[in-house]
C-alpha cells in the first residue's frame, strides 16, 4: 500500500509550502518527490521508501514549517465511493493501508472529516459534517474507541475532495495541528477595533504553549505596538491588562484609550525607540521584509524587549525564500552579538500575503 505525507496550506502558497518541504526531506537525506498545484490549499510528498517515509512522519513536527497548516500520513486517493453505504469501504482501505502502523490497537484520538479550505469545496465540507456521525458509528461498531486520549492515540482525518473520493489518513495530535482542517475557530470580540486583532491572538496560540501563556501574558506587563492604529494589536495586551505603548501617527479606538492601560505617541513606527525595556514588541507595519526585519534586529540587539511577534509582508512570488532569508538575517546578527533566543515563524490562517514572526531572547 502507497502512503504518503500530506500537508495542508493557504491557497495560492502551494509551491512555497512544496519549496519548503523539499529543503526540509532534503535536510533529513530523505528522497523523493512533491506533488503541487496551485490553488488547491494541499501538497503530497512521496518518498522513494516506505521506511524513509515513516521515520519521516515519526520525526516531523508542524512547528518545524512555515507554510503548513497540517500534516498527515495518508493513502492514495479512494475514487468511485458508492453514493450509499461509503462507511464500510472506507473502513476496510483504513484497516489494509494502516493495520501495521496502529499496530493491532483499536483507539482513535478523535476523527475529522475534513474538505479543502478552498472556495468550491464548501459544498463538500457541508457533505463532511452530516458524514461524520455515521462513519463514527461505522467505526465503534467495528470495536474503535474514539476519543481514549490516555492511549496517546492517532486522530483518523478523511479528506474528502468529493462525494466519491476522499484521502485516508492519520496523524500524531500532539505533532500536528490541534484544530480542524487546520484552522483555528477564534471569535472575533464584538469590542475590538478591527479584525486584525485575530492575528495577534492566533499568534500568541501558535508560539505559546497553554501552559505558559498566562505566565508570559500576565497584567502589569508592558509592550510596544507599532504601527498600531486603530488597535487590534494593542486590544490583545488591553485585555490582558497589560500596558500599551501604541505607536503610530493614526488615531487609535477611544474605547481603547478610555482603559487607561495605552499611551498613544504619534510618531514613525521606524524611528520610536522605548526608553526602557519592555516585555513585549508587536508590528503589523505594511513595508518591506527586510527593513521590518532591520528594525526587529535593531531593537533585538539593544535589547529593547523581551519577546516579538510581527508580521512579514511577502512578495507575489517566491515567498519562501523572502522568509527564510529574513529569518537568516535574524540568526546571523544575534548569533554575532552573542545573544540566546528562540526563532520561529509561521503563516497563520488570519494572515495573508505574510508570515507570522516569533522571537524570544532568552536570559543567560
Amino acid at each position: 500500500m502507497s502512503l504518503s505525507l500530506l500537508f495542508y496550506c493557504r491557497a495560492g502558497v502551494e509551491n512555497d509550502c512544496a519549496a519548503e518541504i523539499m529543503a526540509y526531506t532534503a535536510a533529513k537525506n530523505v528522497q523523493g518527490f512533491v506533488k503541487a498545484k496551485q490553488n488547491t490549499a494541499h501538497v503530497l510528498f512521496q518518498a522513494h521508501s516506505r521506511e524513509e517515509l515513516m521515520a519521516l512522519w515519526n520525526d516531523i513536527q508542524i512547528r518545524d514549517f512555515i507554510f503548513v497548516r497540517q500534516i498527515l500520513l495518508a493513502s492514495e486517493l479512494m475514487s468511485n465511493l458508492p453514493d450509499k453505504g461509503r462507511t464500510v469501504p472506507i473502513l476496510q482501505a483504513f484497516e489494509e493501508n494502516f493495520s501495521s502502523v496502529l499496530a493491532g490497537k483499536k483507539y482513535l484520538d478523535d476523527l475529522f472529516v475534513e474538505a479543502l479550505d478552498v472556495e468550491v469545496h464548501k459544498e463538500v465540507l457541508t457533505f463532511c459534517k452530516k458524514f461524520t456521525s455515521p462513519m463514527l458509528s461505522e467505526l465503534r461498531k467495528n470495536g474503535y474507541v474514539i476519543g481514549d486520549k490516555m492511549q496517546r492515540a492517532l486522530r483518523l482525518h478523511l479528506l474528502f475532495l468529493t462525494g466519491q473520493s476522499c484521502y485516508i489518513a492519520l496523524c500524531a495530535p500532539k505533532k500536528a495541528s490541534q484544530w480542524f482542517m487546520g484552522i483555528p475557530r477564534l471569535k472575533f470580540p464584538a469590542d475590538a477595533p478591527s479584525r486584525s486583532t485575530l492575528k495577534l491572538e492566533e499568534a500568541f496560540f501558535a508560539f505559546i504553549n497553554e501552559n505558559d501563556r498566562e505566565e508570559r501574558l500576565k497584567a502589569g506587563m508592558t509592550a510596544v505596538d507599532l504601527g498600531a492604529c486603530p488597535g487590534g494589536w494593542t486590544y490583545q495586551f488591553v485585555r490582558r491588562n497589560i500596558y500599551v505603548f501604541a505607536i503610530d501617527n493614526g488615531e487609535m479606538d477611544s474605547k481603547l484609550m478610555r482603559t487607561g492601560l495605552v499611551e498613544h505617541l504619534k510618531e514613525d513606527g521606524f524611528k520610536f525607540r522605548t526608553k526602557k525595556p519592555v516585555d513585549w514588541l508587536v508590528c503589523d507595519m505594511v513595508e518591506r521584509p527586510s527593513k521590518v526585519t532591520d528594525l526587529m534586529i535593531e531593537w533585538a540587539t539593544l535589547k529593547l524587549a523581551n519577546e516579538f511577534i510581527f508580521n512579514l509582508k511577502l512578495p507575489m512570488k517566491k515567498k519562501y525564500q523572502e522568509v527564510t532569508a529574513c529569518l537568516e538575517k535574524i540568526r546571523c546578527e544575534l548569533d554575532q552579538e552573542g545573544i540566546a533566543y528562540e526563532l520561529k515563524s509561521r503563516q497563520l490562517y488570519h494572515d495573508r500575503d505574510e508570515v507570522t514572526v516569533w522571537l524570544k531572547l532568552k536570559r543567560k
